[in-house]
């Protein structure tokens, strides 16, 4: 199973504006019985204060693990399965249900920047550890399933475009793609176009990020 991602780093308004359509679940961790969904400001807040931390060049550390948070999206609430409930700490518990009957839900996770130069050619690599490389956190990406055929076989079917959750994935990405623009960057007088998406007001603030000053790049 692999994954497709969409990085991207916007304000705190311009992210709730592209949360309109959605509810917020936690689907990778333990939830209290009555937990139905997450409301978009409490995780707004959580990211607000990471957005301050990265705009202000602040160096991340494991200190700052509380504020990385991971959640999915859903336009239809209904959708979502809960079980597995149990014991935890002397308080009930449950978690979202996943297996081959219910579709995935699309999820945002921070992402790292990380530059690196082989054969003489300038490459970005957006995939290491988020918490094993906090300092070189640059936003956040959204992500959903790509299939293989082993996956296709196990799911029975061909492709992760039938999920039904699929076009909650697609709608986040447009939502995203109207406020932002490519970033492009000079490092060592190589031009690089990435695929991590930036709004105009979160441009201005990228010369101040640890994992563009420490670099020497210039945002073009």
């Amino acid at each position: 199973m692999g994954w497709q991602s969409y990085p991207f780093l916007v304000t705190p308004e311009e992210l709730r504006t592209a949360f309109e359509p959605f509810k917020l679940v936690i689907s990778n961790a333990c939830v209290p019985i009555d937990y139905t969904d997450t409301p978009v400001g409490e995780f707004i807040e959580n990211y607000s204060a990471l957005y301050k931390r990265l705009i202000s060049g602040e160096v991340l550390s494991g200190k700052n693990r509380g504020l990385l948070g991971h959640i999915a999206i859903t336009s239809n609430l209904s959708e979502v399965k809960f079980g597995r409930e149990h014991e935890l700490d002397g308080k009930m518990v449950k978690a979202v249900i996943h297996d081959k009957s219910i579709s995935p839900m699309p999820y945002l996770a921070p992402f790292t920047f990380m530059t690196y130069c082989e054969s003489n050619k300038l490459y970005v690599s957006t995939r290491a550890s988020y918490l094993a490389y906090p300092e070189f956190i640059f936003g956040y990406e959204i992500n959903f399933r790509k299939f293989s055929q082993s996956d296709a076989d196990y799911y029975g079917i061909s492709s992760e475009k039938e999920f039904k959750t699929y076009p909650d994935y697609q709608l986040f990405k447009r939502n995203i793609t109207k406020i932002t623009k490519p970033l492009s960057f000079n490092q060592d007088g190589i031009v690089k176009k990435t695929s991590i998406r930036i709004s105009d007001e979160v441009k201005i603030h990228l010369p101040k990020f640890y994992c563009i000053k420490s670099k020497g790049i210039e945002i073009l």
